[in-house]
């Protein structure tokens, strides 16, 4: 099959066999390349404990590869069949009520029962031997947007337990660390530990048991990979969401290709730039956006509106524009009774095209028409900004100013690179940093994350720029406070002092640039003592703060460390964004708009990708002569107009 590829999510299991042809027939004429199957089959795969029927399913792989259509099989482990609930109800989820889920939904079982494992066991050996060899199988989606689940049966505490014992050995070791001589909150013995369940817990006990959960769907989806990999070679992931409590790093480690669903509007689309940029880095091969939405999402009622035209277009391109391999919607036929009836999709329950059926025949045709140069570059970038699971779950619980989400925080730097024109990875705590020469670190509370802080440290004396805060280096691993200093490595590397850290609503609270232009900071403010280069300081509130540095410049070894304590607006943040690129020596592309601009490099050719992402116009310096890939069109250097929601490959 020639990538990139565009696929749909499709549930023959809904469907009578005779409609099973048009079905395929339709996907061919849009251009469909790629079905998602199986997710959620697993009871007419089994309809018995044991006894198996793979018959219909053999039947469809194989219509679809006589169409030229592949398949991504799914395990359908997150929707068990009654005779499991049955045969065991404490396989069910067990809320802090002490109420167990019903069957009927999905996802609602839970991932440390043995039962549960047990059987998820049986039918992935069974798929595996199955289908491991069939060539028509192209990937291995592992079971369905798995994330936390909130379950507090015996199993869930007891591995929570047992996590609390190897890590901290000693009980009165547990009770220092999180400080329960604090409301008497310390426990006798690791028995006394309850799930933290409660909004007052400890946050530290609330810290480690989302690790706990998290840990335990991580080892779920790994068991199931294991198994498989018996079976096939083909590439195995998981779907995942853009949330970062599951730790991405942690779970790819184990599989594959990175899958993701998302389902983004006109007023977001532009975050899509964030999430693909963190996707490409997490493993060596191109992910794969296994859902979006072809038109509107929408469950039991639609949140969404009509979207404009070409915003299909763009947002399926926006994956293989930032290092994808791969674009699937949700879902191909819309369902015609039972759950999630008002979903959008590419086909009506009648199986009638809906509006967007045109561009999604265009896009096919468009990847089609690119598939050499995508496939054969790379999106090439110096810059880097951090984004890590163990702040995003530290933040969660502890989120120090309100309305100040730690992904939407970590997101207003992403957009202000997008407005320098600067391409960029979004990284993990446990990325090389080698390949960058300029890297943001944006609310990272904590960087004792693994051997995190020694390398940045290092990665700074050997020439890189790094541009550190607000709110960053201020925690230990599990959240607490330093006694002996207000930042882990910060202060000793800049020679500064964290002297105060003010809530602010702007009001009287005021800071200026070195150059007497006001800074507009929002949320919170760092004041920092002096030292290296003053960038912005305080000008006006308390006495004890004004002409405390809250920007300022310092070298260290071969590198440099630009300190940020405050939440700059998007004005702020690109003349910061502007500062560090001058510092590291980076020349950006000159934009205008809300547009991507996507080097990519590769051995035998090099261009770029364009999307417009803010439905506008927007324009780019070209650096030199261009052609467009899609269009045949020729652009000379110099300033190149893109239309609302344009899309354009060019090539040097």
């Amino acid at each position: 099959m020639k990538k990139p590829f565009m696929g749909c999510a499709y549930y023959p299991e809904d469907w009578a066999e005779e409609q099973i042809d048009y079905d395929i027939s339709m996907m061919k004429k849009a251009g469909i390349t790629c079905a998602r199957i199986g997710e959620f089959a697993w009871r007419k795969m089994e309809p018995e404990r044991g006894r198996y029927d793979f018959k219909w399913l053999h039947d469809v792989v194989d219509r679809l590869g006589e169409a030229g259509i592949s398949v991504v099989m799914g395990t359908p482990t997150a929707t068990p069949p009654i005779w499991l609930i049955r045969e065991y109800p404490d396989v069910a989820v067990l809320n802090e009520s002490g109420i167990r889920k019903n069957h009927g939904g999905r996802r609602h079982c839970c991932s440390n029962n043995p039962r549960y494992i047990e059987a998820c066991d049986s039918i992935v050996h069974a798929m595996g031997r199955e289908f491991g060899k069939d060539k028509n199988i192209i990937g291995w989606q592992i079971d369905n947007e798995i994330y936390l689940q909130g379950c507090v049966c015996g199993y869930c505490i007891n591995r929570f337990r047992n996590m609390l014992k190897a890590k901290y050995k000693t009980v009165d070791e547990l009770n220092r660390q999180w400080n329960l001589n604090l409301f008497s909150q310390a426990y006798d013995s690791f028995e006394d530990i309850p799930p933290a369940v409660n909004a007052w817990h400890n946050p530290h006990i609330l810290l480690e048991w989302r690790k706990s959960q998290c840990d335990a769907h991580i080892d779920f989806i790994h068991r199931q990979a294991d198994i498989l990999r018996q079976y096939t070679t083909a590439p195995i992931g998981t779907d995942m969401m853009p949330v970062n409590g599951v730790d991405y790093e942690k779970m790819n480690e184990k599989l594959d290709v990175v899958m993701f669903n998302h389902y983004n509007v006109p007023s977001n689309l532009h975050q899509l730039n964030f999430w693909f940029n963190y996707l490409r880095t997490l493993r060596d091969r191109p992910f794969w956006n296994t859902e979006t939405a072809p038109t509107w999402n929408g469950s039991t009622a639609i949140g969404q509106y009509l979207k404009p035209e070409g915003f299909c277009r763009v947002n399926s391109w926006l994956p293989v524009a930032l290092g994808g391999e791969a674009n699937m919607y949700w879902l191909w036929r819309q369902h015609w009774a039972g759950h999630e009836l008002m979903h959008g999709s590419v086909l009506s329950p009648e199986g009638r095209p809906t509006h967007t059926f045109g561009e999604i025949q265009q896009t096919c045709e468009e990847f089609e028409r690119a598939s050499d140069f995508i496939m054969s570059t790379m999106v090439d970038t110096n810059v880097a900004l951090h984004y890590t699971s163990l702040n995003y779950n530290m933040l969660e619980i502890q989120p120090l100013v309100a309305d100040n989400p730690y992904t939407h925080s970590v997101m207003r730097t992403e957009r202000a690179l997008v407005s320098a024109g600067v391409c960029h990875d979004v990284i993990g705590a446990r990325a090389d940093l080698c390949k960058y020469k300029l890297l943001f670190s944006p609310y990272m509370l904590t960087l004792e994350d693994g051997d995190l802080s020694e390398r940045i440290e290092q990665w700074v004396k050997n020439g890189g720029v790094w541009v550190a805060g607000p709110m960053t280096d201020q925690r230990n691993s599990i959240g607490a406070h330093y006694t002996d200093r207000a930042m882990g490595i910060l202060e000793r590397m800049t020679g500064v002092r964290l002297e105060y850290g003010i809530p602010t609503d702007g009001c009287y609270l005021k800071a200026h640039w070195s150059d007497g232009s006001e800074l507009c900071h929002e949320k919170w403010v760092e004041c920092y003592s002096a030292g290296g280069e003053t960038l912005a300081e305080v000008t006006k509130g308390h006495s004890a703060l004004v002409g405390k540095s809250v920007i300022s410049k310092f070298n260290y070894g071969s590198g440099k460390i630009i300190l940020c304590g405050t939440v700059l607006d998007v004005k702020d943040c690109v003349r910061l964004v502007n500062t560090a690129l001058e510092e590291a020596g980076i020349t950006a592309y000159k934009t205008e708009g809300m547009l991507t601009v996507v080097p990519r490099v590769g051995d035998d050719m090099s261009g770029l990708v364009l999307c417009e992402c803010g439905y506008e116009n927007a324009a780019v310096e070209l650096p030199y002569p261009m052609t467009d890939v899609l269009s045949g069109r020729h652009f000379e250097a110099g300033k190149m107009q893109v239309e609302p929601y344009g899309v354009y490959v060019l090539v040097k």
